[in-house]
Order: C-alpha cells, then sequence, then structure tokens
C-alpha cells in the first residue's frame, strides 16, 4: 500500500504534462476562418492587346525558275531538262548571283499515258521537271536577271517574292509599337473606372509576322532575247506584331 500514492503521483505528472502540451499544440494552430468575414480581394489588373506595324521598302527577291521538257524516251527528256536548266543557271551566274543564293528545289520524272474511252492508253513518252530557288541581293538586277532566264530558255516562272535581307531591326519596331497601342488602351481604360494605371506586371509576345504581304508584282513584255528588261514594281513590305500586357492598378 505504500507505493500506490507514488503511483498516483505519476500518473498525476504524467497526465498534467500531456494537458500542457496539447494546450501548446493548439495555440500554435491558426484559428479555424471565421464565416461571415470577406475574403482578401486579387490585386486589380487591367489585361489589354496591342498590334503594331511597320512597312518599308524591300531590299531584295527570290523567285523559282525551271524547264520541263517532254520527249518519247526517258532519256531524251533527261538530256533536253538537263541541257535547258544548264542554260538556265548559267545565265542566272553571269547576271551576277552568287552560287550560294541558288538552290534546286526540285526534279521530277513522269509518264506520259493518256486516257481514252476510260482506258488507260499506252505510254506516250515522259516528262521531266526541274526548278531551283534563286535569290536576288542587287533588287536593281531583278529585271534584268528575270528577262535572262526567260531567254535562256526557262518555260516556268514563278513565285516571285520581294524580301527583306536582314527584317529584325522592323520586326523589334513592330513589338516596340505592339507594346505602346496595348499601354495606351489600358490607360484609357483606367481613367474611364477612375483610376490610375500601375506597371506592367505580364508581357506575353503573340507573333510576329515579317508577312511579306507583298505588294509588288512584275509583268514581262516579251520572252525574246532581245527584249527590254522585265518591269518589275517593288512596292512595299509590311511587318506585324501582337502582343498581350496585363497592368497592375493603383
Amino acid at each position: 500500500m505504500a507505493g500506490r500514492p507514488f503511483v498516483a503521483a505519476v500518473v498525476l505528472a504524467l497526465a498534467s504534462f500531456s494537458g500542457s502540451a496539447l494546450a501548446q499544440d493548439a495555440s500554435l494552430r491558426a484559428p479555424p476562418p471565421v464565416p461571415g468575414l470577406p475574403h482578401p480581394r486579387p490585386p486589380r489588373t487591367i489585361a489589354v492587346s496591342g498590334e503594331g506595324k511597320v512597312s518599308v521598302a524591300p531590299d531584295s527577291a527570290s523567285f523559282n525558275v525551271g524547264v520541263e521538257s517532254s520527249a518519247k524516251t526517258v532519256g531524251a527528256a533527261t538530256a533536253e531538262a538537263t541541257a535547258r536548266m544548264k542554260a538556265v543557271l548559267d545565265a542566272v551566274a553571269r547576271a551576277g548571283v552568287a552560287a550560294k543564293d541558288v538552290r534546286t528545289v526540285r526534279y521530277d520524272v513522269s509518264i506520259d499515258r493518256p486516257w481514252k474511252d476510260g482506258k488507260q492508253q499506252p505510254i506516250a513518252g515522259y516528262r521531266v521537271s526541274t526548278a531551283a530557288d534563286v535569290r536576288v541581293r542587287e533588287l536593281a538586277k531583278l529585271g534584268t536577271i528575270l528577262e535572262a532566264v526567260t531567254a535562256a530558255g526557262s518555260n516556268q516562272l514563278n513565285a516571285l517574292r520581294m524580301e527583306k535581307l536582314d527584317p529584325k531591326p522592323q520586326q523589334l519596331e513592330a513589338l516596340a509599337l505592339a507594346y505602346a497601342a496595348a499601354r495606351e488602351k489600358a490607360k484609357a481604360i483606367a481613367i474611364a473606372a477612375g483610376t490610375e494605371l500601375g506597371e506592367f506586371v505580364v508581357v506575353s509576345e503573340q507573333g510576329v509576322s515579317p508577312r511579306p504581304m507583298m505588294m509588288a508584282s512584275m509583268m514581262a513584255k516579251s520572252m525574246a532575247a532581245d527584249a527590254a528588261p522585265v518591269p518589275v514594281a517593288e512596292g512595299e513590305l509590311e511587318f506585324g506584331a501582337r502582343v498581350e500586357v496585363v497592368f497592375a492598378v493603383k
């Protein structure tokens, strides 16, 4: 019996310690939310988009030039196409176009097999076509080069595009104009709402288009070797950009 008071004292001490620890742990926990109190408001922002466009004169051009030949045998068609295309490429080189600016992009061989009364007839011949992309870095020579390739034997000339050799300055300028337009719109919205526009929070580029929205055209007066150079209207290129911006509101 003498040991029971000691055991009881130990039990009481442990209970007291446990209760103190639980009370301390409860004091460290954040209090539960009180129903009815408003939640914190998110920061006020204005989200807008802006577009910018820059027009500039081209300083170069590119086009696709080729030949197409037909013959009874594939060997004859190939030989004719090869000879004519060599003459065309030689004319391009003589006009001052560097080898790095000429690239073969097509060489096709097809069978000419006509249909009659719903039935396919025997092979009548073969067709060979070949083409190259040409870049002209001196725009003043473009008309002369176009005339030279047709005079040399090209019967396929298309995909004429006016270009800018280094479009980066125009692309960056279009981006700057797009941001300025977006800020102007956001400022107008802030004034209308009776507040003041703050700094930007997020800027997102939606695209920069060096679309050569080509405004150039060309017309050949004659395919004869002694004709005047092809007249070329250079026109302008348009570079566009679009951004989306989120501004803070003070």
